[in-house]
């Protein structure tokens, strides 16, 4: 039915976007998408921070060519062009990322100075912000996915939102004056894991065939010093820190043998005289 003459046609008209909003606004979602893919993001981010300090000192070099007043802050459209010029090992929606993580101000600018510093320094404030924001006490109700076939709820180890990182150097107690002894190693690990994680750990690396495995807090080996199993890393007093600077610690392990009445390790008398 056609409007009548002095009436006008209910509702606003619809804002036009151009092309170029267009493209943005799906950029944007796309960024969301992946940053909210953790794992993803993570591996994202250590890659691109181990390119960094490799290459920093060209990168800044190029960049000085980019930066018309002198100012050290280029743009997004110049960061993004002096990236490709590189050859950095990202893609069109990473680079993207990049630039936004590198922007503290928010203000579609990037200090190219800082920017040599690797993803050190705009991590820091992050993960700065997230242990200011971690709740003291939060309760919430576990919620099960269902099993496809029998409709069974499937559990799913929780995940820690905020996790601390600690760097541990594990020493074997017994050869703990020998420096280049294969049984020292060290592993940054979260600092929720249990003792009977950090225990696992060290089978899995040192390839021991043994359940009688202790970890010590003190070379002397002292019941006073004995981790238990089932505390965290945390309950020992171990806080962790952050990310890029976790808490660094020295922890001792022992074992003992399962048997002591081995035949074959008890016939040395045939070789004595």
């Amino acid at each position: 039915m056609p409007l009548k003459k002095g009436k006008k046609k209910k509702g606003g008209a619809k804002k036009k976007v151009n092309k170029a909003e267009k493209a943005k606004e799906k950029l944007e979602k796309a960024c969301d998408l992946m940053t909210s893919q953790t794992d993803l993001y993570r591996n994202f981010l250590d890659r691109m921070d181990r390119w960094i300090v490799a290459n920093k000192h060209k990168a800044v070099e190029l960049f000085k060519r980019f930066d018309r007043n002198g100012d050290g802050v280029l743009t997004y459209e110049e960061f993004k062009s002096g990236m490709l010029d590189l050859d950095a090992p990202c893609n069109a929606l990473e680079l993207h990322i990049l630039a936004k993580r590198l922007d503290r101000d928010k203000n579609e600018t990037i200090d190219y100075v800082e920017f040599s510093k690797g993803l050190s320094f705009a991590t820091d404030d992050e993960e700065t912000k997230e242990t200011e924001e971690r709740p003291l006490l939060t309760i919430t109700k576990e919620v099960l996915e269902e099993c496809p076939c029998c409709k069974l709820g499937l559990w799913k180890p929780t995940v820690e939102k905020y996790p601390k990182y600690v760097y541990i150097y594990l020493k074997f107690a017994t050869f703990d004056t020998l420096r280049s002894y294969p049984g020292h190693f060290s592993v940054i690990v979260h600092s929720h894991l249990t003792i009977y994680g950090l225990m696992e750990i060290i089978k899995e690396r040192t390839d021991l065939g043994t359940t009688k495995l202790r970890v010590f807090s003190d070379k002397s080996r002292d019941a006073s010093c004995l981790l238990l199993p089932d505390k965290t890393l945390e309950q020992c007093g171990i806080q962790g820190g952050t990310r890029t600077k976790p808490e660094e610690t020295v922890l001792y392990y022992d074992y003992s043998t399962e048997f002591h009445d081995c035949p074959l390790l008890m016939s040395d008398y045939y070789f004595m005289s």
